[in-house]
């Protein structure tokens, strides 16, 4: 568990980054978004965690998420560099999820997923262009992420198990933000939207790691 005096750390660290984000001086941004993640990864490492495939995968998405920030925010964004980096982050998230998975199909859960997947990919479709394909697959493998830490979390209710859940579900969130400002329709707000989801489901990903 992080304690309460670097929750506060890593919150001031994640608002310095949004409000940090802007076009005419962005270098608050730039040293405290991947300042964040480093935050909670230098942490981590630094309680010690139980060396198991779990904690090691889940330590690989934390790392790619790191090198995806490092992509979307460079002064000449590389968005496909970034997409690709966090296509890994979430598989690797799949992957630790994995561990703890015994095979198990919530037919409602996989339903729901399915039609939010669909309804939100038809949304975003017609505005993609030459990303439907990568979209597609990043959308398969988010949803696959989120619907695990569902099944986790049906099969065997516990704290472990509802914070893989709730740090999915928020990444999605986080993505699908991202997603409808790009490619859909900039909002008010966006990057509040966007970077506070974010920031939160890693610390909630960080913290698993060490329960």
């Amino acid at each position: 568990m992080f304690t309460l005096p670097f929750n506060l750390i890593v919150l001031c660290s994640a608002i310095a980054s949004i409000v940090g984000d802007r076009p005419n001086n962005r270098l608050f941004h730039y040293i405290f978004k991947p300042g964040t993640m480093m935050l909670l990864i230098g942490y981590v490492v630094m309680q010690g965690f139980v060396p198991t495939t779990f904690a090691y995968a889940m330590f690989v998405g934390l790392a790619f998420s790191l090198l995806g920030d490092i992509f979307l925010m460079l002064p000449k964004e590389r968005f496909i560099e970034g997409l690709a980096s966090f296509l890994v982050a979430h598989i690797a998230y799949l992957v630790a999820f994995y561990q703890l998975f015994e095979p198990q199909v919530t037919y409602w859960w996989v339903a729901l997923l399915m039609l939010i997947a669909f309804t939100f990919y038809r949304l975003l479709a017609d505005k993609l262009g030459p990303l439907k394909i990568p979209v597609i697959v990043y959308i398969s493998v988010i949803m696959s992420m989120v619907w695990m830490a569902g099944e986790l979390y049906w099969q065997n209710p516990s704290y472990m198990s509802l914070t893989l859940l709730i740090g999915a579900v928020v990444f999605a969130c986080s993505d699908s933000s991202l997603a409808w400002n790009k490619f859909k329709q900039p909002f008010k707000g966006a990057q509040w939207a966007i970077l506070s989801t974010y920031f939160f489901a890693q610390w909630m990903f960080a913290q698993a790691i060490l329960i």
